[in-house]
């Protein structure tokens, strides 16, 4: 290999390496802002936030009706508050995983896509997601989560802290 050549193969893993940590950035900055703007709920988190200190807000509040559309809203909601809050702690094995994947490729041995590998987190934060949702639907079925999506019940209460 010249040192031209060396020069080059240098621009280009850094031209990648850029990538994948805009991508990442990206990623993270679009789910946040989701998030804080509502979910796609209507009201943003602050206004949830200043709702959730007022007193008797929950008897305030109706009862969310669970449509198909609506469970794929609750679905969507969790997951994107796990990709916004775990893609941070995973982004740097994306990046050693890339960065792995470069040295396969430059030695012609079999790699796999970044993204490939990316998508089974985003997987498994789905499954997590799908879990979530199934959950809420369930608790707020048997009147144990208010419509602040608070418990109601003392038991469950203690159950849920750590």
């Amino acid at each position: 290999m010249t040192v031209t050549d060396t020069s080059v193969l240098e621009a280009v893993l850094r031209r990648d390496r850029f990538v994948v940590v805009a991508a990442l950035v990206a990623v993270i900055v679009v789910a946040w802002i989701w998030i804080v703007l509502g979910a796609g709920t209507g009201m943003s988190a602050v206004a949830m936030t200043q709702m959730a200190g007022m007193p008797d807000m929950d008897m305030m509040m109706e009862r969310a009706v669970w449509t198909p559309g609506y469970a794929a809203l609750i679905f969507a909601m969790w997951w994107v508050m796990m990709v916004a809050m775990m893609l941070p702690s995973a982004a740097p094995m994306l990046l050693l995983f890339a960065r792995v994947n470069r040295a396969q490729k430059a030695r012609d041995r079999p790699y796999v896509a970044t993204g490939i590998f990316a998508a089974g987190y985003l997987a498994a934060w789905g499954g997590f997601s799908a879990l979530a949702a199934g959950l809420q639907w369930g608790l707020e079925q048997l009147d144990l989560l208010s419509p602040m999506i608070t418990t109601t019940s003392y038991w469950l209460g203690i159950a849920a802290r750590p």
